[in-house]
């Protein structure tokens, strides 16, 4: 039942859990298997109406919406939007960031320090990502590293900021998988690529190894750069990029900008 939401809006037809229905069922046609345009992408090109990645967002909008709402008591709701008006006269509003944690390969070795570091800076910093819908549509930015889990940016709201942290080896799959498909969808994107030094690597290799200074190759990317890397955040470089995302998002939660402005920020750095 994990995406009963969504996939309950794919058909006219009731979802059938075939682990627990051993009946027959006959249709006239079917569709089996799944279509792809690219990674993360509508091609409105191949599709009726001319439909983008933008209509997939409202549909996952759709989806979800009535799921949050019934897991939230009305009451909480009503008291939810009266400090969140009371707020609005009588102080300005942070931006909310949202940090997504990786167990295993790519870690964040030292996500205490961002942590730290963005909360310093004005930021109000989550990690819990139980509701996971509910919490990125009412965030301002999202950062984490390359990895599947990043596919969550579907959910933050066009003129959002998702800042990818991107180890060594990976340059080319964090634009196709991410940088791109978050463009299209209207995202402000940043894309943070570490240094040697900020790698895990660094301590295995030596420093003019070909796996350090010449990442190249599937098979490298793979083994090495996907299955055996994480990494350790320089705070001072990352700074200037989370600093330039909070400036960006303040203004915006608080109408100092327009929702359609853009800066040289979020070309692609």
């Amino acid at each position: 039942m994990k995406y009963e939401n969504i996939l309950s809006r794919l058909s006219n037809y009731p979802l059938i859990d075939f682990a627990g229905d051993k009946r027959t069922h006959c249709f006239p046609d079917a569709i089996v298997g799944l279509k792809i345009h690219d990674d993360l992408t509508v091609d409105p090109s191949l599709m009726k109406g001319n439909k983008s990645i933008l209509d997939f967002r409202h549909f996952l909008d759709h989806a979800y919406q009535p799921r949050i709402k019934g897991s939230i008591p009305d009451k909480e709701q009503g008291v939810q939007l009266k400090l969140n008006q009371s707020a609005s006269k009588h102080q300005v509003k942070k931006p909310k960031l949202v940090i997504l944690s990786c167990s295993g390969s790519r870690a964040l070795v030292n996500e205490d320090c961002l942590v730290k570091m963005a909360e310093d800076m004005g930021f109000r910093v989550t990690t819990e990502l139980a509701k996971m819908y509910r919490l990125l549509n009412k965030s301002e930015v999202m950062v984490g590293v390359h990895g599947a889990a990043l596919t969550h940016f579907l959910f933050l709201k066009p003129g959002s900021v998702l800042i990818q942290v991107i180890p060594l080896g990976t340059d080319s799959p964090a634009e196709t998988c991410f940088g791109k498909p978050a463009r299209e969808l209207g995202l402000k994107y940043i894309g943070y690529k570490i240094s040697p030094r900020e790698s895990s690597l660094y301590n295995e290799y030596d420093q003019d190894d070909p796996v350090l200074t010449n990442p190249k190759g599937w098979q490298y990317t793979k083994e090495i750069y996907l299955d055996r890397q994480n990494v350790s955040l320089d705070m001072r470089r990352f700074h200037k990029r989370l600093l330039q995302a909070y400036d960006y998002s303040f203004k915006k939660i608080n109408r100092q900008i327009s929702y359609n402005q853009t800066t040289d920020l979020f070309k692609l750095c």
